[in-house]
């Protein structure tokens, strides 16, 4: 079944709570999964502060950062996020996950230490998965999916495909999965079949807006999406331009 409107959904199951805080492609995304112990937030692009103090998210709550890939439009607002994380004294440790090789994430953390070397009340625990890897954060399992997904401007076209995941959450037996930016070259039958929500981008509006190179090898279209999704119980479709 297809939920309602993409930007700040919300889905509540037995065990797990969804907030899409906001999903636009080319502009943001932020996703906030929550169980009755943590948070994890899946992306943090430009207006992620923004959105999780407008939604009343709770930040000590959160357990983990876990990042897709590193376009600006997926990582943009880490640095204001780790920022402002600094400003209110957190002091647990932060575990943060993106793709092994994920350079503008680690890159725009590592700069953040080196600016604060002696002012972080906070560890930053930072890990690049491997495809297929299981994390566990507040008693959630996290496995990063390898998917396809390359870079596209309009002046340049199709770049190289880059380090990039769908996530997998499981507890108490109940299980998200997420596409995150995916070409329909990926294998995204195997992770969104018979979960209890998929969250699919749907970048492109139909098949005729674009070329079959982008659909295999960029973004998906919205029947495209709209098939995978009818694989899971229920899904949200984002990442939409409009």
């Amino acid at each position: 079944m297809e939920l309602n409107e993409h930007r700040q959904g919300m889905w509540q199951g037995r065990h797990l709570q969804v907030n899409i805080l906001y999903s636009r492609a080319g502009v943001g995304q932020q996703i906030w999964i929550e169980n009755d112990i943590g948070a994890v937030l899946i992306d943090c692009a430009d207006g992620v502060l923004r959105d999780i103090l407008q939604q009343d998210k709770d930040l000590s709550q959160l357990s983990a950062i876990c990042i897709s890939h590193g376009h600006f439009d997926h990582m943009g607002g880490l640095r204001t996020l780790l920022g402002f994380i600094r400003m209110i004294g957190r002091d647990e440790t932060l575990p943060i996950f993106a793709p092994e090789g994920c350079v503008e994430v680690f890159s725009t953390i590592s700069n953040f230490m080196h600016n604060y070397p002696d002012s972080i009340p906070f560890k930053i625990d930072c890990r690049g998965l491997q495809p297929n890897e299981t994390v566990v954060v507040a008693d959630m399992e996290i496995t990063g999916f390898p998917v396809v997904h390359c870079g596209s401007t309009k002046v340049g076209g199709i770049g190289d495909p880059i380090p990039a995941m769908g996530y997998k959450i499981s507890y108490k037996g109940e299980t998200i999965a997420i596409t995150g930016d995916a070409g329909k070259r990926s294998q995204l039958e195997n992770l969104v079949s018979g979960v209890d929500l998929a969250i699919i981008e749907a970048t492109y509006g139909s098949v005729s807006d674009v070329t079959a190179e982008l659909i295999d090898r960029v973004h998906l279209t919205e029947d495209i999406a709209h098939d995978l999704g009818s694989k899971a119980k229920e899904y949200f479709l984002i990442h939409r331009v409009k």
